[in-house]
């Protein structure tokens, strides 16, 4: 039994996705919370798949490839893309005709489109395209892991600083206004927390998957306590666990790891709402 759960990160390739995976669990098990709390999910997939699109355009503006690819490279195009997703979006939602839902769900089409179209302009297409959507937490460099742990750091502390104003804009955006938070501002700071959170993960577990982590940890801690900070706790424990474990079901069953990581994180969230369904049936 030991061998079992010992034995697949003997391999350095499996010790350098799993602490990444454990990075990014972190960050998007926190960050993720607000994003449960103020219904941001479409706008969380929009900026998903923004960053395809800025990360290839990175790649072929320093005349590199998906796997030659520097973090901070895929940092700045992710965060581009990102940004002017979110800014795109709020164009045209500002222009009257539209619901943010539509807004949304229009950029978000365009962006994933366009970055279909910049990422076959690179060389290995279909390998670039499948590690864009669904990630290469197998592939990632030891040496990417100390860029990753310190966005992490910087990002949980930043959010440690901004809780309150970001708690305020969450529930009640005319009370936060009305006790002297800019608003436009901490929205933007979250967005931007966001889309830092999602080219953070982009590596692991690809554009199509990076929602999993951002929703199913907090939901699952939802199930498990209301009060934000026990919340986010819990919702990056379940995330950061769900790195490892993923990685080892992969291993033995011989399937996709990154896709493994977000299965395992949802069903710890189906576990708790099936655990508490069945006292109240009882």
């Amino acid at each position: 039994m030991e061998s079992l759960l010992i034995e697949p990160f003997e391999a350095e390739f499996m010790r350098s996705g799993a602490a990444a995976a454990m990075l990014v669990g972190l960050l998007c098990g926190v960050v993720g919370c607000f994003v449960l709390v103020r219904g941001m999910a479409l706008m969380s997939d929009s900026l998903a798949h923004g960053v395809i699109p800025g990360i290839a355009a990175a790649i072929l503006l320093t005349g590199g490839t998906v796997a030659a690819a520097s973090q901070p490279e895929v940092l700045a195009g992710g965060l581009a893309g990102g940004l002017a997703t979110a800014g795109a979006t709020r164009l045209v939602h500002r222009s009257g005709r539209f619901r943010e839902d539509t807004a949304t769900a229009v950029v978000f089409v365009f962006m994933l489109a366009l970055g279909v179209v910049l990422v076959s302009m690179l060389d290995s297409f279909s390998a670039g395209l499948t590690s864009f959507l669904f990630g290469d937490v197998l592939g990632i460099d030891p040496g990417q892991l100390p860029l990753t742990a310190g966005l992490t750091a910087a990002l949980l502390a930043a959010t440690a600083l901004l809780y309150r104003p970001f708690m305020l804009i969450s529930f009640d955006r005319r009370r936060a206004a009305a006790l002297g938070v800019d608003v436009g501002r901490m929205e933007l700071a979250l967005t931007l927390f966001v889309a830092v959170a999602i080219v953070v993960g982009f590596r692991v577990v690809g554009a199509l998957l990076v929602l999993g982590l951002l929703l199913a940890p907090p939901a699952a801690a939802a199930l498990v306590t209301s009060r934000m900070p026990a919340m986010m706790a819990v919702s990056a424990g379940i995330a950061a666990a769900s790195g490892p474990l993923g990685l080892l079901i992969s291993w033995h069953l011989e399937v996709a790891a990154g896709a493994t990581i977000v299965l395992v994180a949802v069903a710890a969230f189906l576990l708790l709402l099936l655990a508490q369904a069945v006292p109240r049936r009882a």
